[in-house]
Parts: C-alpha cells; sequence; structure tokens
C-alpha cells in the first residue's frame, strides 16, 4: 500500500517536506517556546508542479503538520511514519491520486459503482495516527453515510486492520473524501493501489509455458492440463471471458450460456452463496468482484486466440463454486 515510490525520491521528498515544516515553524515564532494550545497545527499548501491543488471549498485547503501526540494509544505503527508516505508530494495527508480524482479525473477502482453525487466510487484506506477506537470508527462510518455510501449491505468492504492502524473501505462517494480527511485522528487518505497482474508474465516466470529465459518448461514437458479438472472456489468466475469459455478459440464471441461451445471449459458450477442455488451443478455463478476470474484465468486460462496470457494449465476444464460474495466475504 505504501511502496510505491522509490526510496531515493521518498527520501528526496520526505527531505524537501521536513524543511517546509522548519520554514513554518519558523516563520510562526516557534524558535521560542510555545504553550500546547498556542502552536499552530496547520502550514500553507505545498504546491507540485502538475498535480492539482487540494481545494476545500473555493479556496486552498491548509496543510496540516499532522504532529499527533498519541500518549498512550495504542498502535501497530510507527509513530509518524505517515510523514515519508510516497503518493503524497505535497505532504498534506491526501493521497495525490485521490487529489487528481477530486479534481475531475475518474476513479479507477475495480469495484467502482456510481455514487449519489454522479460520479463512480473510490476504494480508499484511511489511516489514523493510532489504532482507531470504536467512537473514531462509527465516526468515519456517519461521514460515509452522509455521503450515501451504500454500506456492507449494499457490498461494500469495511475492514478495520488490526496490523495497520487503518480502516479499510471502498464504494465511497467522491464527495466523502474531504470530510473523511478532515476527521480527528486522520493522518492520510490512501487510494486503495489497483494491482494489474498478468498471465502471459507470471505463466512463464512459474516455468508453466515456455519462455526466452527459462527452459524445460512444463509445457514443452507435455503438462498442458489436458483431461485435467479445476475446481475454482472463489469469488465466482466469469467463464465467458474469451480465455474461458473454450479451448480452442475459434468462433468464441462471449456468451453467458456456458455450454453453447462446442469445445466448452465449463463443467459444472454452484453459487455457496446463494440459498437458492441449484445442487445439481448447473448453475453457473457470476463473478462481480473479479477475483475469481483472475484465479481461473492463472490456472487454465488459455489467454484468447493470441495465447498470450495463458494459465498454468491452458487445457484443463472448470468447476465454478462461488464461495465468496462480490465484497470478498462469505454468507454463513
Amino acid at each position: 500500500m505504501r511502496s510505491e515510490a522509490t526510496p531515493s525520491f521518498t527520501i528526496a521528498a520526505v527531505l524537501f517536506s521536513l524543511l517546509l515544516l522548519v520554514a513554518d515553524v519558523s516563520a510562526a515564532g516557534l524558535s521560542n517556546p510555545l504553550a500546547a494550545d498556542e502552536a499552530p497545527t496547520h502550514g500553507a499548501p505545498l504546491l507540485v508542479d502538475g498535480l492539482p491543488p487540494l481545494m476545500c471549498g473555493e479556496v486552498l485547503c491548509e496543510r496540516p503538520f499532522r504532529l499527533l501526540d498519541r500518549g498512550d494509544r495504542a498502535s501497530a505503527e510507527p509513530d509518524r511514519w505517515w510523514l515519508a508516505y510516497g503518493p503524497d508530494l505535497d505532504w498534506n495527508g491526501m493521497d495525490d491520486r485521490l487529489q487528481r480524482v477530486l479534481d475531475g479525473q475518474e476513479s479507477i477502482s475495480p469495484t467502482a459503482i456510481e455514487g449519489p453525487d454522479g460520479r463512480k466510487t473510490v476504494a480508499i484506506v484511511v489511516d489514523y495516527a493510532w489504532a482507531p477506537n470504536e467512537g473514531e470508527v462509527n465516526r468515519l462510518v456517519a461521514t460515509l453515510d452522509a455521503h450515501g455510501w451504500v454500506g456492507e449491505a449494499g457490498g461494500a468492504w469495511f475492514q478495520v486492520m488490526n496490523s495497520i492502524d487503518s480502516v479499510v473501505v471502498d464504494k465511497v462517494p467522491v464527495s466523502a473524501l474531504l470530510d473523511v480527511y478532515h476527521l480527528p485522528g486522520v493522518v492520510v487518505v490512501e487510494m486503495q493501489n489497483v494491482m494489474v497482474p498478468f498471465n502471459g508474465v507470471a505463466s512463464e516466470a512459474a516455468r508453466a509455458m515456455p519462455s526466452d529465459v527459462y527452459s524445460a518448461s512444463a509445457y514443452e514437458r507435455g503438462y498442458t492440463g489436458e483431461g485435467v479438472v479445476i475446481a475454482v472456489l472463489d469469488t465466482g468466475v466469469d467463464n465467458e471471458h474469451r480465455a474461458l469459455n473454450d479451448f480452442d478459440d475459434i468462433d468464441d464471441e462471449p456468451d453467458s450460456d456456458p455450454t453453447s461451445y462446442n469445445d466448452q471449459k465449463w463443467v459444472a458450477g454452484f453459487d455457496a452463496t446463494s440459498t437458492a442455488s441449484n445442487p445439481d451443478g448447473t448453475v453457473d455463478p457470476d463473478d462481480g468482484q473479479g477475483h475469481g476470474t483472475h484465479v481461473a484465468a492463472t490456472a487454465l486460462g488459455t489467454g484468447g486466440s493470441q495465447r498470450v496470457h495463458t494459465g498454468t494449465g491452458m487445457g484443463a476444464f472448470l468447476v465454478d463454486i462461488k464461495v465468496l460474495t462480490d465484497s470478498g466475504g462469505m454468507n454463513l
């Protein structure tokens, strides 16, 4: 989540930010001791070329110093780690990528839906200076709800983390970002990273498919998955995808009926997240999240007619069992 900037670039950004902090402190007269309630908590905005500034209404947002005193609050992370968060070049606590979204760029979250503000929602990580308590979590939820957040009942992901002092949440209306940003104790609002894995690299790196780097791949030894049946237990599989619907990838226009192909990969399916799913294997679950489809493609995808992004066992059949909801949870 916090490893996108290169070390040298991050160090440079942090040093530059610290210099600005010293300038702010000096300008505010903090070279002399002041009472805690007299110490300023905000400074002038830092403008970065090519980055839209963070706007609070019609004016530039003040830049918070974020030098919060944890006191006796429990925490899982080093103090003030947020002062070196890479994707925050203007050092204000709002992920630069989210600033671009606030400026009008469309959300790239894979789970985005249209929010009440008419814009695609974002997936974020809300970082606190300490482990958020129940009151702070409830206040975050209330803030989201005030902007029409669909909530967990609407399929949103909301999880209070234990290993980091954060709350992970998606389907967040863009209009809610600044209110979340200004919540007490919040030090960074991150955009959830979007990972785009490529099977064309993974299958060769795993020595499943031939490559110019490794010899004696499994494919070259005759292990193609032919005759094998793989059951994928995940968020479901959209097996109408060209890499998953049949074997020869000829005349294979995507069809929601998995039995419409003369050499179909799909064998059977079951939706364990639904009480109405037929247990005879005739159900073909949909994947509203994308993870199960990716897993299936990694295991047995043909890569489409180009045969580039192939799975490990492209000759295998598919059994599609949906055990996770589209938000990644389980219905027990």
